[in-house]
């Protein structure tokens, strides 16, 4: 299965997850276009622009990876803690966990997430 970026659906979320600003992004599978019987819920390319952020929020039932694709900001994990996150890294929200995402940067923050619902 291939999605094309051409076909991608092109979002914008102001205060994502009760957070700050404004996010845009280009969203390959969400809720409405969601293969049949897969476990991944959501693929998207998202940009923070300078100073906005994704709240922090619960994953119950499912899994959510973070890559950062350019840029750099500040990454709230499940304990609370903010940790520093940078072009190349990934971060990994366990089912059960929290977690949240700043641009504290100076250029946009481009990151993709991959939501996977858990077989528990």
């Amino acid at each position: 299965m291939i999605i094309t970026n051409q076909a991608a659906a092109k979002t914008t979320a102001e205060r994502p997850r009760g957070g700050v600003g404004t996010m845009k992004g280009v969203s390959f599978v969400s809720a409405d276009n969601r293969p049949n019987s897969s476990k991944i819920s959501l693929a998207a390319v998202n940009t923070l622009p300078p100073g906005a952020g994704i709240g922090v929020h619960a994953h119950e039932s499912n899994e959510e990876v973070y890559f950062i694709i350019d840029g750099d900001g500040v990454y709230t994990d499940s304990d609370g803690k903010d940790y520093p996150v940078a072009k190349g890294d990934f971060t990994l929200c366990r089912q059960g966990e929290t977690h949240g995402l700043l641009n504290n940067g100076a250029h946009p923050l481009v990151y993709a997430a991959v939501i996977v619902e858990s077989s528990k």
